[in-house]
């Protein structure tokens, strides 16, 4: 999508405007990256205090999988495209430039296949500074003096609504770049001090212990997107990362409904995004992109254990 005067200079996103599906990728076999075989994956840790059948009783489970997805970026023609909401200082304003999306989530693998796993919406903002105006409705002219800039590793920001009963806001950068982005080997997850791990290095895939159907996958999430990456074969690239936890000019922030702070809380979000672009940047048609989700599970009932939750997915615009 070009720029328009509706986006303001160095607007990240506009090139997400509209739908994105997986779809199998370039010169993909067996359909990669389509709904069939996706190239994604979710590691999930749930507290549990009964065990499955034939295993020992952990205090916790996995529930691992492929995924496919649906995500809309204010394509509905009711909704203006970027939305603004400037926030006043007193002497200067910071201009939030908020691109709204809607994401579905369908199992791709295991007992439940295609039936919906995950839903949540939200908002990305860029934001920028300028002078304030004067009076209610810009009618006045504008106040006299400097304006402060925005701080860089702070000029974008995601809004998440998770209907668990979670809310975050990460704040972060972006920037603009020609080649193929390198996409760094996942942690691999596990299990807290005092746990066993067994579950994250175990093959379970079977209906009455579906936990971890790809223990490879499980180890290094994001070789997922680094597959779809070779296939794709990008020359230019918009990255973006966003966090909760502090960086030099702020921090974000996550809440839980009581349920969820006693039991799975949401304590830490981070997560970086690929837009990438075939053509040496003149269309983005593909978006790969990891998050990871840091939850303190009550185990056993003794609270305090802290797992990563991960997921990353690569999809087509449509």
């Amino acid at each position: 999508m070009p720029y328009n005067s509706d986006f303001p200079k160095d607007y990240p996103f506009a090139e997400l405007v509209g739908t994105w599906t997986n779809r199998p990728l370039p010169n993909a076999p067996d359909s990669a990256g389509g709904q069939s075989n996706p190239l994604s994956y979710n590691v999930m840790p749930l507290p549990q205090n009964s065990p499955q059948p034939g295993k020992p009783d952990y205090g916790y489970i996995l529930k691992n999988f492929t995924y496919y997805e649906t995500l809309q970026f204010n394509d509905k023609a009711a909704v203006a495209t970027p939305v603004t909401a400037p926030n006043r200082g007193g002497n200067f304003t910071q201009n939030p430039f908020a691109l709204f999306y809607d994401q579905q989530v369908r199992f791709a693998e295991g007992p439940n296949v295609e039936q919906i796993v995950h839903e949540e919406n939200g908002a990305w903002l860029y934001l920028t500074t300028a002078a304030q105006t004067i009076g209610p409705y810009s009618k006045n002219g504008t106040e006299p003096g400097p304006v402060s800039p925005q701080p860089k590793d702070i000029e974008i920001a995601k809004q998440i609504s998770i209907p668990h009963g979670n809310s975050i806001l990460a704040l972060g950068s972006f920037e603009r770049k020609d080649g193929i982005p390198t996409i760094p080997v996942a942690p691999p997850p596990f299990a807290p001090a005092g746990l066993d791990s067994e579950p994250f290095t175990e093959l379970l895939n079977q209906e009455d212990n579906y936990q971890n159907p790809q223990p490879a996958l499980t180890k290094n999430p994001n070789q997922a997107i680094q597959d779809a990456v070779d296939l794709i074969k990008p020359n230019a690239y918009i990255h973006w990362k966003v966090t909760t936890k502090p960086l030099p000019s702020g921090k974000g922030a996550t809440t839980n409904i009581p349920f969820e702070q006693r039991r799975a809380s949401v304590d830490d979000y981070e997560a970086d995004y690929w837009l990438m672009s075939t053509d040496g940047g003149k269309t983005f048609n593909y978006l790969s992109y990891t998050q990871t989700i840091f939850m303190t599970l009550t185990i056993h009932d003794k609270p305090g254990y802290l797992f990563p939750h991960v997921t990353c997915n690569t999809v087509t615009k449509s």
